[in-house]
């Protein structure tokens, strides 16, 4: 019912970048005719070459952050890097479905997503969204708290904080800092801000090579997610801490255990659709903001509309499962 049909395969046309490959704790530097895979501590774990003519036209390394890996193309060829580091010709057999992908974001941003012109630009809303599906992909193997604790971390914390204490007129400002200081052009997690920024006071250390800290990548995805819809138990607050910098969006497939698939859309800051597949029969309360008294429900059972009344907001309710709910036409 609220869908998001924008495809999220940011690129860079710039040979020998880092860049990291989605649903893995690797990362690849690709050149037109080499191609090389590092684990997050540095270590070159394969590697091979191209036959090509040069100077070589439209080259171009795509990340899928719908199904993983890495996508690299030319006028003279096409091959993809797996999640595992290895390099085939075809996708066939071994990815996931892209339709599987979730959660999805979009803040209304529809331009080609160039990395380089991204960081220039440096707007949120087309960041976002990238920055959420490359964290929602990275293995939970990954975890490490030891890696908030300093650097890039810290400016972890202080950016969750903001949307936990709903500070909503500090949040994209803690979330840019973040994401300069934190993450390379091209969304690579960095402990220290290897461009001397001026965001972090910690600088790199000159005789050590940190590790690349994918977990910061990891915990994104919460932090991200916090900014839209949190869950407390029984209770489900939708758009808690959205900034003033972010009017309109979608945000789709966002799964809470023992309660569904949870989808919004907002506009001029206030919500407009609420759809929730759910999968367990449990109360559950809808919190939105305060200013709203009443909406439109709607259920559906085997795709058969069942019931729709006017009901008030700030009171639970039972959902029962396999039927599909949509809150919408709200009123102050």
């Amino acid at each position: 019912m609220i869908k998001i049909t924008q495809t999220f395969k940011p690129y860079t046309l710039i040979p020998g970048t880092f860049i990291p490959i989605p649903g893995s704790e690797l990362y690849a530097q690709i050149f037109p005719t080499l191609w090389r895979v590092f684990s997050s501590s540095h270590v070159l774990i394969n590697e091979g070459y191209v036959e090509a003519q040069g100077p070589l036209k439209r080259f171009a390394v795509f990340q899928n952050l719908h199904r993983g890996g890495l996508a690299v193309i030319s006028e003279q060829y096409k091959y993809y890097i797996l999640p595992t580091g290895a390099k085939v010709d075809s996708l066939k057999g071994h990815l996931p479905c892209a339709d599987s992908a979730e959660p999805l974001l979009s803040l209304g941003v529809h331009k080609h997503a160039d990395l380089h012109k991204i960081r220039r630009r440096c707007d949120l809303k087309e960041i976002l969204p990238l920055w959420l599906r490359l964290s929602a992909l990275v293995p939970e193997s990954s975890r490490n708290e030891e890696c908030l604790k300093r650097g890039s971390g810290t400016l972890f914390v202080d950016a969750y904080q903001k949307i936990q204490e709903r500070k909503k007129t500090e949040i994209y400002a803690a979330l840019s800092s973040l994401y300069l200081a934190g993450f390379s052009e091209n969304l690579l997690p960095r402990v220290y801000d290897t461009e001397y920024q001026g965001i972090l006071r910690e600088l790199p250390k000159k005789e050590t090579r940190e590790e690349v800290p994918f977990s910061l990548l990891w915990y994104s995805l919460a932090m991200l997610r916090d900014i839209f819809i949190v869950r407390d138990k029984d209770i489900v607050e939708i758009l808690p801490a959205l900034p003033p910098e972010f009017p309109c969006g979608r945000f789709v497939h966002v799964y809470f255990r023992g309660i569904g698939r949870f989808s919004l859309e907002w506009s001029k800051k206030t919500i407009r659709r609420v759809c929730l597949h759910a999968e367990e029969t449990t109360p559950v309360l809808l919190g939105f903001s305060s200013e709203l008294s009443h909406c439109r429900l709607r259920q559906w059972e085997k795709k058969q509309l069942t019931v729709s009344s006017t009901v008030s907001l700030g009171e639970s309710m039972e959902i029962k499962s396999g039927t599909t709910y949509l809150w919408d036409c709200f009123h102050k």
